[in-house]
C-alpha cells in the first residue's frame, strides 16, 4: 500500500492548562499570584502529532478523547494543523485528560493529571489499513496507557511490521513499580526506543546508558538509547550534547522530551542516518524550551533547520 501518511502516532491525547511561575510553597499560601496561563494540547502522542505536522510531515492520530470542552479543543488543533483524526474515538463514559502544570521560573514542572480517557485507548481502532498508509508508527507514553501495554502493544507492533510499518516507542513515569513486563514481547517488534534515563533504569534494571542500550538491545529493539535530558543523548553509540539554550531563553520544559522523538522519527522517515536524527531531535527540543508550551515553541520546518545549523 501506498505510505499516506510519513507518521501514525498513538497514544496520550491531553488538554494542558499551564500555570507559570508558580513558586515552590504554592500548597502553603491560600492564593497565588501567577504570570501566564495557557490552554494547550498535550500527551506525548499528540505532542509529536503537533509537532510534526507543524514542520511539514503528513500525520494520523491515534487515541481518545471526551465528548466535551477539552475534547472537542483536541479536535479543532488537530484539524487546524491537518492531522487525520481517524483512529481517534469519542469516549461517552469519560471525559477527556487533562493536566495542570505547574512551572517555576527554571522551567520545570509538575503535573495533576486526569487520565481516564487515555486509560482507555487499547489500539483496536487502529486497523490494518491505517497501520499500512503510515511510513512509522508510534506509540508515546507506554506506561501511562493502561489499556495499551502487554499483549495488546505487543499485538500492535507485531502487525506494524508485518505490513512494513516502522515502529517507534515512548515511555513516561508509572507508579505501580511494573516496567518491563508491560513492554518485554513488543520489544522484539520496536524499531526505535529512546526513553528518559530515569525510566530506561527502571525498565532495564541498569545504571550506565551503555549498559540499559545493550539490554535494550538483548531485548530485540534495532535502535536503542537514552535521552540524558539538559546533558543530550546517546543512541546506539552515538553521544550527542544538547543543544544551547540559555537560562534566559529556556521558558518551559514540558514536551521536550517528546519534541527529541518527534525530531529523531521525523528525520528516520526521510531515510536519514543516526548522527542527523539526533541532530534533528536536538533542534525539536531545543525549540520547545524556549516557549510555555508542549508544541508551542515549534514553528517550521526552516526554524528547525536554521537551529541545526546554528548548532553546526
Amino acid at each position: 500500500m501506498e505510505k499516506k501518511f510519513d507518521i501514525l502516532s498513538a497514544g496520550l491525547m491531553v488538554f494542558d492548562i499551564i500555570a507559570a511561575p508558580v513558586d515552590k510553597s504554592v500548597f502553603e499560601n491560600d492564593s497565588n499570584d501567577i504570570e501566564t496561563i495557557a490552554f494547550a494540547t498535550g500527551g506525548d502522542a499528540f505532542n509529536v502529532a503537533v509537532s510534526a505536522a507543524k514542520t511539514g510531515k503528513k500525520v494520523m492520530m491515534g487515541g481518545v478523547v471526551g465528548d466535551d470542552m477539552p475534547g472537542r479543543f483536541l479536535l479543532e488543533e488537530a484539524e487546524k494543523y491537518g492531522i487525520d483524526t481517524g483512529a481517534v474515538s469519542i469516549s461517552k463514559e469519560y471525559n477527556s485528560s487533562c493536566s495542570v502544570v505547574l512551572c517555576d521560573r527554571e522551567g520545570q514542572r509538575n503535573f495533576a493529571y486526569y487520565g481516564k480517557a487515555n486509560n482507555s485507548f487499547d489500539g483496536s481502532l487502529i486497523t490494518d489499513d491505517m497501520i499500512a498508509s503510515a511510513s512509522l508508527l508510534y506509540v508515546g507514553s507506554v506506561m501511562a496507557l493502561k489499556s495499551l501495554e502487554y499483549d495488546n502493544l505487543t499485538n500492535l507492533f507485531k502487525r506494524a511490521k508485518a505490513l512494513g510499518t516502522a515502529t517507534a516507542l515512548d515511555s513516561t513515569w508509572t507508579n505501580d513499580g511494573i516496567w518491563m513486563p508491560k513492554i518485554r514481547d513488543a520489544l522484539a517488534y520496536t524499531d526505535i526506543f529512546i526513553p528518559s534515563v530515569y525510566e530506561a533504569v527502571e525498565i532495564t534494571g541498569k545504571k550506565e546508558p551503555e549498559e540499559i542500550i545493550a539490554e535494550l538491545k538483548k531485548c530485540g529493539v534495532k535502535i536503542a538509547g537514552v535521552k540524558l535530558g539538559k546533558k543530550g543523548a546517546i543512541v546506539e553509540d552515538i553521544f550527542m550534547e544538547a543543544y544551547y539554550c540559555s537560562d534566559e531563553d529556556k521558558k518551559d520544559t514540558t514536551g521536550a522530551g517528546d519534541a527529541f522523538m518527534c525530531g529523531f522519527v521525523s528525520a528516520y522517515t526521510e531515510g536519514k542516518n543516526l548522527t542527523e536524527c539526533m541532530k534533528y531531535a536536538s533542534a525539536y527540543a531545543n525549540c520547545c524550551i524556549r516557549e510555555v508550551g508542549a508544541t508551542t515553541g515549534i514553528h517550521s520546518r526552516e526554524q528547525i533547520e536554521q537551529t541545526i545549523r546554528n548548532n553546526s
